[in-house]
């Protein structure tokens, strides 16, 4: 008895040192709020779309290809197969929202092996606008093995900026609750299918 749990708690460790150094993707728990910037710029908080993917390097490549107003279109082929999480802000909904560590979202993404999360959001788009668009970011999942933290990001004007802290309601100066998306009934705030979500 005191062998066989010696050899699946040595198999255990073995398996997370693997994962570790071999790269395996892992979850990550993403919170985005609206920086009070967004007011100050456009005299409201503008309705935005943002998404959160983890896609194959290949699938990377075509959001890349095909960039942010083309994925975002309301015919997006791409953006229907590849199932993203999706947050829509507005005037009247600012508050931080949550896709959380464990998610139907990463059960589903996780099979096909993904290797990067793609945060994208539908800001108005500029005429200098550089190539390395920086309303998307690109997050390697396979950089930090198993230790991973949290990712948080703002919304700025025409760009989408990693930050330190949880972020907050830039009304109520609030931060993001720490909980699954209630997904029922609120198809103006989540994209996709909400009984997949249940």
């Amino acid at each position: 008895m005191v062998s066989s749990l010696r050899f699946f708690w040595n198999f255990g460790i073995g398996a997370l040192i693997c994962c570790c150094f071999s790269g395996c993707a892992s979850q990550r728990q993403v919170v985005v709020g609206l920086s009070p910037e967004l007011e100050d710029y456009y005299a409201m908080y503008p309705s935005i779309e943002f998404d959160a993917v983890a896609v194959t390097s290949e699938e990377a490549d075509q959001i890349k290809s095909q960039g942010v107003d083309k994925y975002f279109a309301p015919a997006s082929a791409l953006r229907k197969r590849l199932d993203p999480f999706t947050v829509y802000f507005s005037q009247e909904r600012t508050q931080p929202e949550t896709l959380p560590y464990r998610s139907n979202y990463w059960d589903r993404w996780l099979k096909k092996k993904p290797v990067t999360l793609v945060l994208i959001a539908d800001l108005p788009h500029s005429p200098d606008m550089p190539d390395d668009d920086p309303r998307v970011l690109y997050i390697d999942l396979k950089k930090d093995g198993l230790f991973v933290k949290p990712v948080y990001v703002e919304i700025e004007p025409q760009k989408i900026t990693r930050i330190f802290d949880k972020p907050k309601d830039p009304r109520t100066h609030l931060p993001a609750e720490n909980q699954k998306p209630d997904t029922q009934g609120t198809d103006t705030r989540i994209h996709g299918d909400a009984e997949r979500e249940k």
